[in-house]
């Protein structure tokens, strides 16, 4: 038997027969996922504003940074998703995955900035049309076919979302762009930042160990690919700024009997940070 699905604001349709949907891309079962669950919308001011202050305020060198030394800039709240950049590859494939629950009638806004701190483009804006569960992905529009960036510099890509009651929330994560390299002071104040990570069998948990550099006590969201982790399968020892544990083994849907690769990202304080992370079956 063979579905069609139409992708919305697609000029063509997606067809996945049954046999191919376990060889689909990930942005393909993104696209076809996205269908009939979310629809074109218009900006909002408020978001067009937030973008193009934020673009204003930040300089070539930590943008981070500028951003903490200007509350107000952008919505305080960190967004209910997290910005998760495949830097990894040539495509540059990018997502926004939902880590709660989003309202029916949400806007989910769009915005590549360059470095130039002159300019935003505002790429897409989408809306909602049911409540999205956590670990549901969008396709974000525009690395994959804008080619190598030619500005020298960090380039954001910034989601801000804006529920049906009018709160508005972000994401944020920011990359280099053509032979520009961030040096210890830039790596100073890239918060959150995954410096590695090591996977062991402790007890009876099956334990994923990131180092790298993040906040003490402050709201934390970690996700496998699209694989939302639990608070509760999380720990962090009061006041450590370096390391976040996760307990795979209470992670819904994490199979741990198949090596696999997968983008792992950490989010805090509105920024999203993203490596690649291979997961390896252990014997106890």
């Amino acid at each position: 038997m063979m579905r069609t699905i139409w992708l919305a604001g697609a000029a063509a349709c997606l067809v996945l027969m049954p046999a191919m949907a376990e060889r689909a891309t990930r942005a393909e079962r993104v696209q076809a996922q996205m269908a009939g669950k979310v629809v074109k919308a218009k900006f909002t001011e408020s978001a067009r504003k937030a973008a193009r202050s934020f673009a204003l305020a930040r300089d070539k060198r930590g943008m981070r940074r500028a951003a903490a030394s200007q509350r107000g800039v952008l919505p305080e709240a960190m967004a209910p998703g997290v910005v998760q950049i495949n830097l990894f590859d040539s495509g540059r494939e990018a997502y926004f995955v939902l880590t709660e629950t989003l309202p029916m009638g949400s806007l989910v806004q769009f915005f590549i900035l360059p470095p130039d701190n002159e300019q935003e483009w505002a790429m897409e804006a989408l809306e909602a049309d049911e409540d999205l569960p956590p670990g549901f992905s969008f396709y974000l529009p525009g690395l994959k076919t804008l080619g190598d960036f030619w500005q020298s510099g960090l380039t954001t890509y910034l989601v801000i979302v804006e529920t049906p009651d009018g709160a508005q929330s972000a994401s944020a994560a920011d990359f280099a762009g053509r032979g520009y390299f961030r040096d210890i002071v830039d790596v100073d104040y890239m918060v959150p930042g995954i410096n590695s990570w090591r996977q062991f069998w402790s007890g009876a948990g099956h334990w994923l160990e990131i180092q790298g550099r993040f906040i003490p006590d402050a709201k934390t969201y970690v996700v496998l690919e699209d694989i939302v982790v639990p608070q509760d399968a999380m720990w962090r020892q009061s006041g450590n700024s370096d390391t976040i544990m996760v307990n795979l083994a209470a992670v819904p849907n994490f199979d741990l009997e198949l090596m696999k690769g997968y983008l792992l990202t950490v989010a805090q304080d509105g920024w999203t940070d993203t490596v690649q992370f291979r997961f390896t079956p252990l014997r106890q």
